[in-house]
C-alpha cells in the first residue's frame, strides 16, 4: 500500500501566445500550494476508484497507461480523500494523475526514471508532468516542458475563492486573443524574486493572460471579482478559473470576502510551498 499527498497549484505567471498545431504556446510559472488530496493505492486484480463519481476519471487513465507501459497484468484500488475542489483551475485532476504514476512506480517497484514518468504524464495532459516532482517551475511550449526554478521563497499565505459555477477551459481559450505583447520582464522579475526570497517582487509581478476571457466566460466569477476589486482587494485568477486567490490576506480581508461571496462559494486558507 502506498499513500501520497497530491498538492494543488497556483499560477504566478501565465503568458499565453500564438497557437502552433492547434495549441497555444505558454510561459507558465506554477507553484505548488499546501492544499492537497490524499491518495492511497493498493494492489488489486483490476483498477478502480472507491466511490468514484467522476466519469472518465484521469486517475484511471493514468493507471491504464502505466500498466500498459510496463506490461503489468494487475490493477490498483484507489482511495482518495478529496480536498481540492473539482474544476477549479487548481489542477486537482492533474495532480492526482501525477500521483498515481508516482505511486504505482513505488507500489509495483518498476523503478521507472523521472523522465519516463514525465513522458507518460505528458500523454495525460499538458500540466500533468509538473506534478511528477511538484517543484516550482517555468512550464513552456504547451505547458508540458518543465524548467525547474530555484525557489527560496518563504511560504506566502493565500485565500482561495472558488465560485459555484465552473468554467470551460476550452471556452476561456476561445475568448482569448493574443495581441503580440510579451511579458518577459515580469517573468524575469518573478524568477529573480523566487531565487532571492523577495516576496514583494514576486507578488507585484503576478499576472495571468487568461484573466479577461475567464471573466467573460463566467458571470458569477466576474461579479464577485468586480465586487472584490471595488472594495480594495486584489484577487488573482488561477489558470482559466474559476478560482481566485488573494495574497497575504488580513483577517478583515477574509471577513469582507465572506460578506461579499455567495453561500455556495468555497473559501480555503492555504499557503505556497
Amino acid at each position: 500500500m502506498v499513500t501520497l499527498r497530491t498538492h494543488a497549484k497556483i499560477n504566478l505567471a501565465l503568458e499565453v501566445m500564438d497557437t502552433v498545431n492547434g495549441y497555444h504556446l505558454v510561459n507558465n510559472i506554477m507553484l505548488p500550494i499546501s492544499l492537497y488530496d490524499e491518495i492511497t493505492l493498493e494492489r488489486a486484480k483490476e483498477s478502480y476508484i472507491v466511490d468514484n463519481t467522476i466519469p472518465n476519471n484521469i486517475m484511471l487513465k493514468a493507471a491504464e497507461l502505466f500498466f500498459k507501459k510496463f506490461n503489468i497484468s494487475g490493477g490498483v484500488k484507489i482511495t482518495i480523500k478529496k480536498n481540492i475542489p473539482v474544476s477549479a483551475g487548481l489542477a486537482g485532476g492533474s495532480t492526482d494523475a501525477g500521483a498515481v504514476l508516482r505511486g504505482l512506480n513505488e507500489l509495483y517497484a518498476t523503478k521507472a526514471s523521472k523522465e519516463c514518468l514525465m513522458s507518460l504524464a505528458e500523454e495525460l495532459g499538458s500540466d500533468v508532468p509538473f506534478f511528477i516532482e511538484e517543484k516550482c517551475a517555468l512550464c513552456t511550449n504547451r505547458g508540458e516542458v518543465i524548467n525547474k526554478l530555484i525557489s527560496n521563497l518563504e511560504p506566502i499565505s493565500l485565500l482561495l475563492i472558488k465560485v459555484r459555477s465552473g468554467s470551460s477551459t476550452a471556452l476561456v481559450y476561445k475568448n482569448y486573443h493574443y495581441d503580440g505583447t510579451r511579458k518577459q520582464d515580469k517573468l524575469n522579475n518573478i524568477i529573480e524574486g523566487l531565487k532571492d526570497n523577495n516576496s514583494e517582487l514576486v507578488i507585484s509581478n503576478i499576472f495571468n493572460d487568461l484573466t479577461a476571457p475567464a471573466l467573460i466566460v463566467n458571470e458569477e466569477l466576474r461579479e464577485l471579482y468586480t465586487k472584490l476589486k471595488e472594495r480594495g482587494l486584489d484577487p488573482r485568477i488561477s489558470g482559466s478559473g474559476p478560482t481566485m486567490f488573494i495574497v497575504n490576506p488580513k483577517g478583515s480581508d477574509i471577513e469582507l470576502v465572506k460578506e461579499l461571496a455567495g453561500s455556495d462559494t468555497i473559501l480555503i486558507k492555504a499557503s505556497t510551498l
